[in-house]
C-alpha cells in the first residue's frame, strides 16, 4: 500500500499512513459509483446484465486501486457526505450555464472583442490534497476555464478565455469545496 502526502499549513509534505479500513472503504465506494452508473447507463436489470456490471465495476475499480489515494476519512461524516451531493448538482449546473454562455459566445458576430483571454492567480485556503484536487477538475469542467497549476503555497494558475471567466475566480466553488472538506 502506498503513503500518501498530506499538505500541511507550513507547505512541508508530511507522510501519512493511511487508516486500516481507509482502502477498502475507498474501494467499496469507488465499486458502488461505478455499479450505479452502470445501471443507470445501461438501463438493463436482468442477470446477465447485471452480473456483468458488477464484475466490470470490480474490475476497474481493482484496477484503479493505485491511482485514487485512500482518502475517505472525510467522506465518513454525514455532513460532508450531505454537502457533497449538494455540491455536484450544483456543478452541473454551473457547466450548463457556462457551456451555453460560451456558445452564444462563439455565435457571437463580435466574438474577436468580447475574448480576452488572461491568466489568473489566486491564494486558495484549501490544504488537503482531495480538496485541491477537487477545485481544479471543478474548474478545468467549467467551459472558459482551465487550471494551469497549484504550488505547495496554495496558489492557483487558471487560464480564462474571457473577462466574465475570470471574474467569476475563486468564487463560490472554492467557499463551497472548504466546507465539504471542513477546512477553515
Amino acid at each position: 500500500m502506498t503513503d500518501t502526502v498530506r499538505v500541511v499549513r507550513t507547505g512541508e509534505p508530511v507522510k501519512v499512513k493511511p487508516r486500516r479500513y481507509d482502502a477498502l472503504i475507498s474501494f467499496v465506494l469507488r465499486f458502488l459509483m461505478l455499479f450505479v452508473t452502470w445501471l443507470i447507463l445501461s438501463g438493463m436489470f436482468d442477470a446477465f446484465h447485471v452480473s456483468l456490471g458488477v464484475a466490470c465495476s470490480a474490475f476497474v475499480t481493482w484496477l484503479s486501486a493505485d491511482i485514487f489515494p485512500p482518502e475517505v476519512r472525510r467522506f465518513r461524516k454525514l455532513r460532508s457526505l450531505w454537502l457533497l451531493t449538494l455540491y455536484v448538482p450544483w456543478l452541473v449546473w454551473e457547466i450548463a450555464k457556462c457551456n451555453i454562455r460560451m456558445l452564444f459566445l462563439a455565435f457571437d458576430p463580435k466574438l474577436n472583442d468580447k475574448i480576452a483571454p488572461r491568466i489568473v492567480t489566486f491564494k486558495t485556503g484549501l490544504r488537503n490534497e482531495l480538496a485541491l484536487t477537487f477545485l481544479a477538475n471543478s474548474i478545468t469542467m467549467t467551459p472558459g476555464t482551465i487550471t494551469v497549476s497549484i504550488d505547495e503555497r496554495g496558489y492557483v494558475s487558471v487560464h480564462a478565455f474571457d473577462e466574465v471567466s475570470a471574474a467569476g475566480l475563486p468564487g463560490d466553488m472554492e467557499k463551497k469545496i472548504k466546507a465539504i472538506f471542513e477546512e477553515a
